[in-house]
């Protein structure tokens, strides 16, 4: 087996803090910080260099903390090296780094530290979903987190808006309650407040896309008899500045979804993606670059806690609550799959049946999406896995245990043996306890024995 050496890097804006770390727990070399300079790129080239020289057969793990973006040319320089060194990179979650600082129990908190915990982390406390780092997709996020911050932007200009209507054209409001329509938007750049719509000729209003005659009559009629307080220059002006920079913002964002679509639309994990019934092209790209490969969870629970879906348990002793779900994931993934959810609960025959499962059974209707969002979390799993186009079919298609008198019986107990042990209930526990024990371990009425619960011993119960 050869030897390893781990390289911590904590990642500043400008500069970085080194510490090299073997597999004894040593630290080789004094924390060192190299700047993000291609004259302090080379030292610490050379310095690795010279590690290698003696320790002929090292292989070198180099982890860097995600850093909002300042841990990228420090990703390009290691990547350069893997020509010159047996090296393996990774980008960690800072949360996961975090926590193993604080389960050694360091209090101090600097640099040098931070980099130590690093090589730490990679020897010691590294997860199964640390995986190498990939760089196909950064120009991709980079472009996809330009957009979410447009539309960041574009949100917050359209709620100034919406907080300034009942002051400026209450009677609008109405038409507001769920988004702003365009031509709510159109009308607010020709007519900023009710003083200005009062005036306006119902011919001219008319001309406005999804207003007639009739409704543009109702509209000038309310404005002349408006309530509103703010009629004065200085409140159109600001009206027409929200109003351009929301439009702005929606053509600009549009543009850019039209570009990262035409560029990753032929890829084959959002082709996948793509072809389950209720996500569509930009869902699923949004869903790539979020998740990323998809292979690097082990289990498609874990992509269900990546997005926050899970559900989150509090127990203890007798004590058990339900939390709902954890939203300790991506946020961004909960967002994006609402609506698909609610198309699929339409017009995905799967997803659709799973719903009528859980109302029939009395949940609640929004607990019931968010369990068809984790279900079609589960489905996207599977098909990228397996590298399978959705299939509604599939299940039907699939083999199913069955029982068989003639020959023995055959169940998922026999093909899959429980390892549990039958729990006593003479044991010292609480009512409560005793009482799920016992039951779990009574036998059910209509079931073969093998897929009963476990009996109890002898004597007891």
């Amino acid at each position: 087996m050869n030897n390893k050496i781990f390289i911590g890097v904590d990642v500043s804006k400008g500069y970085a803090d080194v510490e090299f770390r073997n597999q004894a727990g040593t630290f080789l070399k004094q924390g060192r910080v190299f700047d993000d300079t291609a004259a302090d790129h080379r030292a610490l080239s050379d310095e690795m260099s010279r590690l290698r020289e003696k320790n002929a057969d090292a292989e070198f793990v180099v982890g860097l903390e995600a850093s909002g973006g300042l841990e990228r040319n420090w990703e390009k320089f290691f990547r350069a090296l893997k020509d010159n060194f047996a090296l393996e990179l990774l980008v960690l979650n800072p949360y996961a780094v975090k926590k193993h600082l604080e389960r050694n129990l360091r209090r101090n908190r600097t640099d040098k530290i931070s980099a130590q915990n690093i090589a730490d982390y990679l020897a010691v406390g590294r997860r199964r979903q640390d995986i190498e780092h990939q760089p196909r997709l950064t120009g991709s996020c980079t472009l996809y987190r330009c957009i979410n911050s447009a539309i960041g932007r574009r949100v917050q200009a359209q709620c100034e808006l919406q907080s300034l209507l009942p002051t400026v054209q209450p009677e609008l409001v109405q038409y507001c309650r769920d988004g702003l329509p365009g031509w709510i938007l159109e009308l607010l750049l020709a007519y900023p407040t009710a003083a200005r719509l009062a005036k306006a000729r119902v011919k001219t209003v008319a001309k406005i896309k999804q207003l007639s005659e009739s409704k543009a009559s109702k509209l000038i009629a309310a404005a002349k008899e408006s309530v509103a307080s703010q009629l004065d220059e200085h409140t159109e002006q600001t009206i027409l500045f929200l109003v351009r920079e929301i439009e702005a913002q929606n053509e600009k964002i549009a543009q850019l979804q039209q570009i990262l679509v035409d560029s990753l639309k032929n890829d084959q994990e959002v082709k996948i993606i793509d072809s389950v019934t209720g996500i569509g092209t930009w869902t699923a790209i949004v869903l790539h670059l979020e998740y990323g490969n998809l292979e690097r969870f082990h289990s498609a629970d874990a992509a269900v806690a990546y997005a926050g879906l899970d559900p989150r348990i509090d127990e203890s002793g007798d004590l058990t609550r339900h939390c709902g779900i954890s939203r300790a994931g991506r946020s961004r993934i909960r967002a994006a799959l609402f609506m698909p959810t609610l198309a699929a609960i339409r017009f995905n025959p799967i997803i659709r049946r799973f719903y009528q499962r859980l109302i029939a059974s009395g949940k609640d209707e929004k607990l019931a999406v968010v369990a068809c969002m984790r279900k079609l979390i589960h489905i996207v799993y599977a098909c990228c896995v397996t590298g399978k186009y959705f299939d509604p079919n599939y299940q039907k298609q699939s083999p199913k245990l069955t029982v068989e008198k003639s020959t023995g019986f055959q169940s998922v107990a026999q093909l899959l043996p429980s390892t549990k042990r039958a729990l006593s209930t003479a044991a010292p526990v609480s009512r409560k306890e005793a009482k799920k024990r016992k039951a779990a371990a009574m036998p059910q009425k209509g079931v073969p024995p093998l897929m009963r619960g476990l009996r109890l011993p002898p004597n007891e119960g």
